[in-house]
This record gives C-alpha cells, sequence and structure tokens, in this order.
C-alpha cells in the first residue's frame, strides 16, 4: 500500500495540458497538486492511500468519466467525505454539477474565480504557510 499523502489537491483530468496549467497555477499559489488521467487512475490513488483535500474533477474522461467517478467515491465510505469540484468543458458544467450537489466550473476557467473556488471549497485548509503571490 502506497504511504498516505495529504494536504493536497488531487486534479483528475485526461488533458495533460490542462492537468499541467492547473497544477501549475495551483502550486504558484501556495497548493500542493497531484493528478490522474481519468476516474480508475483517480481511484487508484486514493485507494493506495492518497487522501487529498480536494479533487478537481473533469467530467469527460475515457475508461471511467467524471460521473461514474463520483458514483464509485459516494459509494465508497473511504472516499465519500472528500469535497469534489467540478471542471468540465462540458456546457453544462455547472448544472450537472449543481445537480450532483457540487460547485461546476466551465474550461477555459477564469484563473481567480478557480483559486477562489479551491480556496472555498478546502475551506482555506490546504493553504501553505508562504503568502500568495499578487493581488486577490
Amino acid at each position: 500500500m502506497a504511504e498516505a499523502v495529504a494536504g493536497f489537491v488531487l486534479v483528475v483530468d485526461d488533458d495533460a495540458d490542462i492537468c499541467d496549467v492547473v497544477q501549475t497555477i495551483l502550486e504558484l499559489n501556495g497548493y500542493a497538486v497531484i493528478t490522474a488521467r481519468d476516474g480508475v487512475d483517480a481511484l487508484a490513488k486514493l485507494r493506495g492511500g492518497a487522501r487529498p483535500s480536494l479533487i478537481i474533477l473533469d467530467l469527460m474522461m475515457p475508461r471511467m468519466n467524471g460521473l461514474e467517478f463520483r458514483a464509485e467515491q459516494e459509494r465508497d465510505p473511504a472516499l465519500r467525505d472528500i469535497p469534489v469540484v467540478i471542471l468540465s468543458g462540458d456546457v453544462r458544467a455547472e448544472s450537472k454539477a449543481a445537480a450532483l450537489g457540487l460547485e461546476g466550473l466551465r474550461k477555459p476557467v477564469d484563473l481567480a474565480r478557480l483559486l477562489d473556488t479551491v480556496e472555498r471549497a478546502s475551506h482555506g485548509s490546504l493553504a501553505m504557510a508562504a503568502p500568495r503571490p499578487g493581488p486577490r
């Protein structure tokens, strides 16, 4: 079993460029980040011991999409309480997220809105001690 990792954001998206951009933006603003390429990869990491404080989840992915991942997450008592924010190119991303009781952001995402959403969804628990660069 993998060593438990806590206090980070798990970004789940099959688009490597999106993962890289979101990871870079969050890390530049004091967040630790790991990525997964789809729901199958994310579940493997979670069930292997990774315990993020927040999951940023794409809806449209191969093998296991975001809705399927979310259903699996909710069935697992060890995973169901991890907060999730939807980040998707789906034109109905926000309404689909709301139907799941989640916050949703549509790609391309406004970076200030992404940071604000991550901060609110994680209740500030992920921020590192270092001050964030630039105005908010």
